[in-house]
């Protein structure tokens, strides 16, 4: 199973969409990030279908 979201990138939560967040790793189906500006905090857990991607601009 591939991963949707790759390392490095941008997302938001599903449920909270103004919360942007940085991928750091990705294993066993589950994507850990960092909040973007709160680099103290402790890696975040989340499922790929509670994240969504940021686009571009």
């Amino acid at each position: 199973m591939e991963n949707k979201h790759v390392i490095g990138s941008v997302v938001s939560l599903l449920t909270s969409p103004g919360k942007r967040l940085t991928i750091k790793n990705y294993l066993k189906r589950i994507y850990y990030c960092e909040e973007i500006g709160d680099y103290d905090q402790k890696l975040l857990a989340f499922f790929e279908r509670e994240l969504i991607p940021v686009p571009v601009r």
